[in-house]
């Protein structure tokens, strides 16, 4: 089947079967794939759709709701200025003479109507004064008495159907009050927004309906003849008591609720499932209610839903004129192929025999190349050390001109000090001797600094039993000043210290190492608040050493790249060296491994062995 003559035909029929499979496949999955969305696209639709609806309904009965409280704070200031107009007429004639109680007792027959009681409250000789029949008594004027006189005037409503009005004369020391019975104010304007919410519509066949929170009808544009009954026993198209049930749940949920029944549209006898938003508007015990029919929902959905199929089927039948273009396309490119593969065949044989001689010749002298190789790349090896050892004392300065930033400043202070008293001629011997015993101190401490970078890159010959947090101590020992520098949050955490043998001295380079890198990415991207945390755990018997940062991590496209030799991220001052000479000093020299992966905030360096 594979023989070389039947390559060619090969090459025609693998490529247009593997097509053909292929389209097939895709075609099948795409279908599947166009109608589970299609479904879920409808499901999506209809609840769109129906929360849209319900955010109608919602606003709808909102603008009845604020047009009950506008209204009813209307007829209120309507009521509050003739009630001021009753009193200033009192006011004018108070400013003009002085009244004795008779004539007091007069003006309040004339004032007062069927509706409104007038009383006058002298609050020198503490008389009170009214008509006999008039219910208001001295109690209610006492309890808010120093509110009146402190805010000249005051409004109060009692029983939700008397106002009372307050005025405080200061010239006569008197509270004159007016209590209006404003019940059939309020009667005559329930009545007036009742009917008047019969004749609004929202869309075909929405209207509005009033409930009192006894299953009085109120307001119904198509049950007029049943306004003012009670529809306690009323039932649905599925024989529920539906008044009740909303009602019901209006009350419970005062600021407003859904709730479904089924209920015939207008002039029609068919009762169809309908949704309607109730809201108790609490103050009149009324229950308001717009309500949607559902078939009209379903029409607009399924619309929606003809239309979504039309644009899926387009979809697939491009799809399926673009995999037979395809079809065609690749076995015309398969034939044309095939001839070429046959004469690039033949040539390729010819060719074939004059290399295998060449390959003769070339094998002769294959252990010469390879032995030159083989030096060649030890010679890279050493060179690669070379440079990774002139890195590592460029490190080396660096640290060490951190570590001896602060000294160097105090010896500056010392000799400046000591300058200032010889000149002004108050160097004693004694604060002399203090001060060159100070600088002798220090000397010696940038001395010790040395002699510990010294002994930190020393080179070890035999592996020893270390702890891992000692390693890690002496490398942040070294590189602390450099972080305290930078401004650099150092958190060194030790879960669980373990002993390993190996070389301490180079673990605790490749720590340091890691530590320096760090530092690089911090301050190359401009971190605000750098970040570095090493801890010190274990895991199935083995040493875990994690470093991370917060310098956002290393492009995916590095990651894979950077223990490579001469691979550096760094934009300027990299050799690309340290952490191939890390991963070659945990892997090769100690047995274990050396890993770097991403996280949220930057990147994590972990350390197992």
């Amino acid at each position: 089947m594979f023989s070389q003559k039947n390559i060619p035909r090969l090459i025609v029929f693998t490529p247009i079967c593997t097509i053909v499979i292929s389209a097939v496949i895709i075609l099948y999955t795409l279908i599947s794939m166009q109608k589970n969305y299609l479904n879920e696209e409808v499901e999506k639709i209809e609840k769109e759709y129906l929360i849209n609806q319900k955010k109608v309904l919602q606003n709808e009965l909102d603008y009845i709701y604020e047009y009950i409280v506008y209204h009813k704070k209307v007829a209120a200031d309507n009521i509050k200025k003739a009630l001021n107009i009753q009193i200033n007429s009192f006011y004018e004639l108070l400013e003009k003479s002085d009244f004795n109680e008779k004539e007091y007792l007069n003006f309040i027959k004339q004032h007062s109507n069927e509706n409104s009681d007038f009383v006058i409250y002298d609050m020198n000789s503490e008389e009170f004064y009214k008509d006999m029949d008039v219910f208001f008594y001295k109690d209610e004027l006492s309890s808010i008495k120093n509110e009146i006189i402190l805010k000249k005037e005051v409004f109060k409503i009692k029983f939700k159907s008397n106002l009372y009005y307050f005025r405080y004369f200061k010239k006569k020391n008197l509270i004159i009050a007016i209590k209006r019975d404003i019940y059939y104010d309020i009667d005559s304007l329930k009545e007036t927004i009742a009917r008047w919410s019969e004749y609004l519509r929202f869309g075909d066949d929405n209207y509005f309906i009033i409930y009192k929170n006894t299953n009085i009808l109120l307001a119904h544009p198509y049950r007029k003849d049943f306004i003012g009954k009670d529809d306690t026993n009323l039932k649905d198209g599925k024989g529920d008591l539906f008044v009740q049930g909303f009602i019901k749940k209006a009350i419970k949920n005062p600021e407003g609720t859904f709730v479904e029944y089924y209920w015939n549209k207008p002039n029609k006898k068919e009762k169809i499932k309908k949704l309607t938003f109730v809201k108790l508007y609490k103050e009149w015990n009324w229950v308001l209610g717009a309500g949607v029919y559902f078939d009209d929902v379903q029409e607009v959905i399924e619309k929606k839903k003809k239309d979504l199929e039309k644009r899926i089927f387009d979809y697939i039948r491009t799809t399926v004129v673009i995999s037979l273009l395809l079809i065609l396309f690749v076995s015309y490119f398969a034939v044309e192929v095939s001839s070429k593969i046959n004469s690039t065949i033949k040539k390729y044989q010819e060719k074939l025999k004059s290399k295998e001689e060449k390959l003769r010749n070339l094998n002769k002298d294959l252990n010469k190349k390879v032995q030159i190789a083989v030096k060649e790349a030890k010679e890279k090896d050493r060179a690669m050390l070379h440079q990774s050892r002139l890195a590592r004392m460029g490190t080396l300065i660096n640290m060490i001109s951190h570590q001896w930033r602060q000294p160097l400043s105090q010896l500056s202070g010392i000799i400046m000090e000591l300058e200032t008293a010889i000149e002004f001629k108050k160097a004693k011997k004694k604060y002399i001797l203090s001060s060159l015993s100070e600088a002798t101190n220090t000397i010696e401490h940038m001395s010790l600094t040395i002699e510990d970078f010294k002994n930190f890159f020393k080179p070890e010959k035999e592996k020893e039993e270390f702890l891992v947090s000692s390693a890690c101590k002496n490398s942040i020992a070294l590189i602390r000043d450099t972080y305290i520098n930078e401004n650099i949050d150092l958190i060194f955490e030790i879960n669980k210290d373990k002993k390993i043998k190996g070389y301490k001295r180079e673990y605790s380079q490749v720590v340091l190492n890691l530590l320096i890198n760090a530092k690089d990415q911090l301050l190359e991207k401009n971190i605000e608040n750098k970040k570095v945390c090493l801890i010190i755990d274990e895991q199935d018997n083995k040493s875990i050493v994690t470093v991370k940062d917060n310098a956002r991590g290393i492009e995916l496209e590095n990651i894979q790249m950077v223990f490579e030799p001469y691979f550096s991220t760094k934009k300027s001052q990299g050799t690309g060296l340290g952490l191939y000479m890390s991963k070659m000093i945990i892997e090769k020299n100690m047995q274990g491994s050396l890993s770097v992966e991403n996280y949220e905030d930057g990147a994590i360096f972990k350390i197992e062995v």
